[in-house]
């Protein structure tokens, strides 16, 4: 049996969440629903998971903007990283990207491009959501 790690998934029009997974690449891609891809666009220990071919699939979503310069498609996940593989996140960094991906988006075409609406709740992730933890999302 693999490791368990613990991601913060974050899937279109809801909140992101802390799952529990087991760490093998068939579990990893259930999670993304497709084959996955990996880049690392901020300066923490983490790294961002997604699926490779997300954004050409018919009936994916848009998910949230990635700092102003791309749209991630699809559920996606942010997880640490060890020295040669993905890791749990630590607490710091799940709270910090949770505040940071929190509001769900919806996008609108428009002539010159995408509108998006941030969909606030006026709730924020608070202490107790490092403590609610999915351990059921890959079964």
């Amino acid at each position: 049996m693999s490791e368990m790690i613990r991601v913060l998934l974050v899937e279109p029009h809801k909140h992101p969440r802390l799952v529990e997974v087991e760490h093998t690449l068939e579990n990893l891609q259930r999670l993304v629903g497709g084959y996955i891809a990996a880049s690392y666009p901020w300066d923490d220990h983490v790294s961002l998971v997604y699926d490779d071919d997300g954004k050409f699939k018919e009936g994916n979503e848009a998910n949230r903007v990635l700092e102003d310069y791309d749209v991630l498609v699809g559920p996606f996940f942010i997880c640490g990283i060890s020295r040669d593989d993905f890791a749990s996140m630590c607490d710091d960094l799940a709270l910090k990207f949770a505040e940071k991906f929190w509001m769900p988006e919806s996008f609108l075409r428009l002539l010159d491009g995408l509108m998006v609406v941030r969909e606030d709740d006026g709730t924020q992730p608070g202490e107790e959501f490092l403590h609610d933890v999915d351990r059921k999302a890959v079964e």
